[in-house]
């Protein structure tokens, strides 16, 4: 029996994460459970053959088959006696909404048996895994992600929901558009550029994103520029035209005029305030 298994212990603020891998050339009628596992896993079987048992079905699969457990449902699975096999498996944790989101874009949730027979261009995934364990520790979880969100593109794009209406939940857009808003802090965004974005009708983005939050996205858009602009003012002492175009705006007399109509004072004296009379700016009028 051959087996190598890496793990880790740094994934519990990750979206997503690989929190185990490895391979196992199995003996024969090896077996696990019946068990429940603590987070999404898949085995991807490459030599051999076995019997994997999860919601009172039994599959016989062998070589190029994949099987999907997902956590706190009891599996059973076992190595044949005359060929046992052998099989590479990654286990994916972290912020539960996030992972399961990404598993929901495939088939998997459906039926979690499926068959890859190019088996190279998978194993090459596994191998690229078990590279990433041996990543130096600065950057080994910037490695194991690198790796795990290509091997979730993999499954997504050989692997697809065929239910398209399942594909993408509202929570999924309005995570879309907030990370969105959140990463283009620094330039102008216009409602019509998350229409183009998330490729939905522009009145139908906005009732949406109302409906989801209690704000429209014109205030969401303010909102995440505001506490930008808010945080460079109290941490910094960069003078307010810089500071004006950190957050999109080109004309910092017409940042100053929007953000004191929104807080109730210029960013002087809003920086002023809450950092007390020791920054000024020499830039901008009271």
């Amino acid at each position: 029996m051959r087996i190598t298994t890496n793990s880790t212990d740094f994934y519990f603020n990750a979206e997503a994460m690989v929190y185990t891998q490895g391979y196992e050339e199995c003996e024969p009628g090896h077996s696990y459970g019946p068990a429940v596992r603590k987070s999404f896993m898949i085995h991807y079987v490459t030599q051999g053959k076995g019997i994997f048992k999860v919601n009172g079905q039994t599959y016989r699969l062998s070589r190029g088959d994949l099987f999907f457990i997902v956590p706190g449902q009891e599996i059973y699975y076992e190595a044949d006696k005359d060929d046992p096999w052998g099989y590479g498996w990654i286990g994916m944790t972290g912020a539960h909404i996030d992972i399961e989101s990404y598993l929901r874009r495939t088939s998997f949730f459906d039926s979690p048996i499926a068959h890859y027979a190019q088996n190279y261009d998978l194993s090459l995934l596994f191998i690229e895994m078990q590279r990433a364990y041996v990543s130096p520790f600065e950057i080994r979880d910037l490695a194991l992600n690198h790796v795990l969100y290509k091997f979730l593109a993999f499954l997504v794009l050989h692997f697809p929901n065929q239910n398209k209406e399942a594909k993408r939940s509202s929570k999924d857009y309005i995570k879309e558009i907030m990370t969105y808003c959140l990463s283009h802090v620094d330039v102008p965004i216009r409602v019509q550029d998350v229409a183009d974005y998330t490729g939905l009708h522009r009145s139908y983005l906005s009732r949406l994103f109302k409906q989801e939050t209690n704000l429209s996205l014109k205030e969401y858009i303010w909102k995440t520029k505001e506490e930008e602009a808010c945080r460079l003012l109290i941490q910094t002492e960069l003078p307010i035209h810089v500071i004006a175009r950190s957050v999109g705006f080109e004309d910092s007399l017409h940042f100053t005029k929007i953000f004191t109509q929104k807080i109730g004072s210029s960013p002087k004296k809003y920086r002023q305030m809450k950092s007390g009379p020791g920054k000024e700016d020499n830039d901008e009028p009271a």
